[in-house]
């Protein structure tokens, strides 16, 4: 097996050393010069890191994200408002279902099936920006709403005994009533690994074994990881299985000892959990659930001053995603009470509290760049230029360490060490441009470049 030498490898600022990689592990850390090996690469002082650990995304809602209408408040502005958008998109595919995404109701009013029977080019299904809801119009109800009311699911909205279009958390539902398609993934592994991610955690609801195997079979350049609906789950080669996705929905909120029931499955198959909390009660739940070591708390979007206490004292890891006070700032600055303003998406009050935090995107619900959200963590700025919540504001080292945790140990920062998956990414930038959207150079898993190049002398 040839020996790798990257020569010059600076390991943080004012730090070089040459990295000897070996049957795709890091094989020594040594001065520079002092390396031996088949191939040498001089990489000339430039950042060497671990790669980076997306540790909440949705693998296949960004896949179909990708071919699907973007329906935002940008895109609707753009394009002349949602009849336009949607009239273009069906010029553009004549025949079969369209997919629009990041609908916003607050700022682009409320849909259901009469607003959408209106524009006439159904079928078609509409994605809130949340993920929470979709909107069908008739066309797309009459291919998969039973005719028996009874076998009608809950999340089904109706008015007067009719479907009004609105499905709430009715994803996996929706999704085994549509024409079948396969998505491709290959350009969701695309952009991860330019952006010099190597390894992912699925955060699917409902993914089981058949989700599982679709994802091994997609043959992404990088590493796989996946939460799973039930605690107990037969194994697929090429995904590793994380912890047991437990959704809460403040609408439809289970009774306790059905979470606790939960926690304890999980903990009998030796799996922790990972409980989706975006308000306080959510979060109460969830600390009054048993969850802590070994647990993660996904978004933890609004924590107050007083719930930091007794977070701390259960333990378990907070998965963030702080590219959305970039993303959504402007819109929380409008809607939101003052009083409530510093209890959202925070950073460094977690780290002073003691907790253990990690980073994530949510794409396609949040940008999937994870430079954008590492510049949202130090500036802590919106799209609009505001300052947001200022004292939330971390380093830039320390935002680069909340992506660089192992997806099974997501909290502790990687570092290139004798032993570790040579897992690697080159940017060609200073350390000091590391808020600022780096050029990645190359990207490396298990010592494969599967993005860029190497330098060239």
């Amino acid at each position: 097996m040839t020996t790798l030498v990257l020569h010059r490898a600076s390991l943080g600022p004012g730090r070089e050393a040459d990295v000897v990689v070996r049957h795709g592990r890091i094989a020594e850390v040594t001065a520079v010069g002092r390396a031996t090996g088949d191939d040498r690469v001089d990489l000339g002082g430039r950042p060497l890191l671990p790669g980076l650990v997306d540790h909440h995304v949705h693998l296949f809602a960004s896949a179909a994200s990708l071919r699907s209408v973007d329906l935002g408040p940008a895109a609707l502005v753009a394009a002349g408002g949602l009849d336009a958008a949607l009239r273009a998109a069906r010029a553009r595919t004549p025949h079969g279902w369209l997919r629009g995404v990041g609908y916003d109701v607050a700022a682009s009013g409320p849909l259901d099936r009469d607003r959408l029977d209106r524009v006439g080019v159904g079928p078609l299904r509409i994605q809130d920006r949340t993920g929470i809801l979709w909107f069908l119009d008739g066309r797309a109800l009459a291919a998969v709403v039973d005719d028996d009311p009874s076998r009608w699911p809950d999340g089904l909205e109706q008015a007067d005994g009719r479907p009004t279009g609105v499905l709430r958390r009715l994803d996996h539902w929706l999704g085994h009533r549509l024409p079948s398609s396969t998505l491709d993934l290959d350009e969701v592994g695309r952009l991860l690994v330019a952006a010099g991610v190597t390894a992912v955690m699925d955060a699917g609801a409902d993914n089981d074994r058949a989700s599982l195997l679709a994802l091994a079979a997609a043959g992404l350049p990088c590493r796989l990881h996946a939460m799973t609906r039930d605690a107990v789950v037969d194994p697929v080669d090429g995904v590793a299985v994380g912890p047991v996705k437990i959704l809460l929905d403040d609408a439809d909120l289970p009774a306790l000892d059905d979470v606790v029931d939960r926690v304890r499955a999980a903990r009998a198959a030796g799996r922790g959990v990972a409980v989706h909390c975006v308000s306080e009660v959510q979060l109460a739940l969830a600390l009054a659930a048993g969850v802590g070591p070994g647990d993660r708390i996904e978004h933890a979007s609004m924590v107050s001053a007083g719930a930091l206490r007794p977070l701390a004292e259960a333990g378990p890891t907070l998965v963030l995603q702080p590219a959305l006070v970039r993303t959504r700032g402007d819109r929380y600055l409008a809607e939101t009470d003052p009083a409530d303003r510093p209890a959202l998406h925070r950073s460094a009050s977690f780290r002073r509290a003691g907790l253990w935090i990690a980073a994530s995107s949510d794409a396609p619900y949040g940008p999937s760049d994870p430079w954008t959200a590492i510049t949202a963590a130090v500036e802590r700025r919106t799209a609009g230029g505001r300052s947001f919540g200022p004292d939330e504001a971390i380093t830039a080292t320390e935002a680069l360490a909340s992506w660089t945790g192992a997806p099974d140990d997501p909290a502790v920062p990687r570092t290139i060490e004798p032993g570790d998956d040579a897992d690697l990414v080159v940017l060609d930038a200073d350390w000091s441009e590391l808020a600022r959207s780096p050029e990645i150079l190359t990207t490396v898993v298990g010592g494969d470049v599967v993005h860029g190049r190497w330098p060239t002398p």
